[in-house]
């Protein structure tokens, strides 16, 4: 990834996600927030031409735009980012800041014991 993404971007990425594909009218309609088309449109473009992390292709007069990363991808980046930057690159610091702020349910909880028995080859 070029560069990395706003909240604003990554709002507009996971309705593109969710669709697999849109064009900038139907990626308005899924929105969780009213925002303008030509701001969506803008956007949108910029993620294409800039920082390539959609596909865009004229469909008779509207453009249709398709992710080219993963949603997998763009959270590995920005989550190696929150650990270098504000973690000093310790994972347990990071791993232990997002669990104190959630509620862990037991199925999550199981989830996480076998990822740490699996990293220490217990499984």
């Amino acid at each position: 990834m070029e560069s990395r993404l706003t909240r604003y971007e990554l709002e507009l990425m996971d309705v593109l996600w969710e669709l697999g594909e849109g064009s900038v009218q139907q990626v308005c309609d899924k929105l969780t927030r009213p925002l303008a088309y030509t701001t969506v449109m803008t956007t949108l473009t910029l993620l294409a031409e800039r920082k390539r992390v959609l596909e865009r292709r004229k469909v008779g007069r509207a453009f249709v735009y398709r992710p080219l990363v993963s949603r997998d991808e763009v959270s590995r980046t920005m989550l190696a980012d929150l650990r270098e930057v504000l973690f000093g690159n310790r994972l347990p610091s990071l791993v232990l800041n997002l669990l104190a702020e959630e509620r862990l349910s037991a199925q999550d909880a199981t989830a996480l014991r076998t990822a740490i028995d699996r990293l220490e080859g217990k499984s």
